[in-house]
């Protein structure tokens, strides 16, 4: 009986250790720089000291903020209330109890929020626990907040030495079951150059286009032309709205002569694709087809116009022939939505 139970023993242990290979065999080769302000990591250590060594799980929630995607900023921190369920299956952020914490962060950095979380080990390992890894997998995962990644900062204390490390941790390492990854941790007061290096002097941006950009005699000629065209197949009233768009009012000739839409050319225009759209009581609501998603600027305006109507009759009839479909099993709401639809695009 002892040599079965060590052997399961050799097993168990063999196979933990290739769980771990594989967590550590990470995609993510350039983890964002972490920063932390001087005083949070002081409270923070000094909230590890204080923490009691019973051997279960100590940690909690950090709050910050991305200045862009290759760092993070750690502002402040917070030790959730032992009946949140921090480090249990049913803990999640919203039920966490620390909105009042973070609104303290956010008088720190407007930007702030949940950033991620923290840990104490009475051990020099940095290296998460498995209770740690499906803690900090459970934030990373919280639907209310949908994070790309999350901070995690592991504070080791053993035997008087304190060091703190910093790791980030990606969906994709947590759907690969992997470990989080080492990165650097950096006072905010090194965080200035640091940035400057990331986001060196820009050139001053480009200045708006004048609200008169349609008077150029090109884009005159082009939106003459683009109108000339129309006439032959609708009927047209164009505008220019203060903002400076250039509006064609249309309703074809010859088929769907009820139809009335609208066609916007922007700043931009010809290279720009124009937008259309319907108006109802005040509303806009826009309208998409195959053609204004494959605009060029060697296509017309006339082309984009006769798509559009075609496309949105052949979304009719797929809706009236739906609200058919509704009105015979005896779905009535349904019907009704679906020839709301269709009203709203007649």
């Amino acid at each position: 009986m002892w040599v079965i139970t060590r052997q399961i023993a050799e097993l168990l242990f063999c196979a933990k250790c290739r769980t771990m290979q594989q967590r550590r065999k990470t995609m993510s080769t350039k983890p964002p720089i972490i920063f932390i302000t001087p005083e949070a990591k002081t409270a923070l250590e000094t909230e590890a000291e204080r923490a009691s060594a019973s051997g279960d799980l100590v940690g909690g929630l950090l709050f910050g903020h991305s200045p862009d995607e290759r760092h993070r900023i750690i502002v402040s921190f917070v030790r959730p209330r032992p009946e949140t369920g921090f480090g249990k299956k049913e803990f999640c952020l919203d039920q966490s109890r620390t909105s009042q914490q973070l609104d303290r962060a956010r008088e720190l950095a407007a930007e702030a929020h949940y950033c991620g979380v923290w840990y104490v080990h009475r051990t020099p390992d940095q290296e998460l626990t498995d209770e740690e890894w499906v803690q900090t997998q459970r934030v990373l995962e919280d639907p209310d907040f949908r994070f790309k990644d999350i901070v995690c900062l592991v504070i080791c204390l053993y035997f008087g030495d304190l060091n703190t490390y910093a790791l980030s941790f990606d969906l994709q390492q947590s759907a690969r079951g992997q470990l989080p990854t080492p990165t650097q941790l950096q006072l905010t007061t090194e965080a200035v150059s640091a940035l400057n290096l990331v986001k060196p002097s820009q050139p001053p941006p480009p200045p708006p286009p004048p609200a008169d950009w349609y008077k150029s005699p090109d884009v005159a000629r082009r939106l003459a032309l683009e109108r000339e065209q129309l006439a032959q197949g609708y009927h047209v009233e164009p505008a220019v709205t203060p903002g400076g768009k250039v509006i064609f009012r249309l309703m074809p000739k010859h088929r769907h002569e009820d139809m009335v839409f609208y066609i916007a050319c922007e700043p931009g225009f010809p290279d720009q694709a124009p937008t259309a759209f319907l108006s109802l009581r005040g509303d806009r609501y826009p309208l998409l087809s195959p053609s204004l998603n494959e605009w060029s600027a060697k296509q017309r305006l006339v082309e984009a116009a006769d798509n559009l109507v075609e496309w949105q009759a052949h979304l009719l009839d797929q809706k009236i022939a739906a609200a058919d479909e509704a009105l015979e099993r005896g779905d009535y709401q349904e019907a009704s939505d679906l020839l709301v639809m269709v009203q709203v695009r007649l």
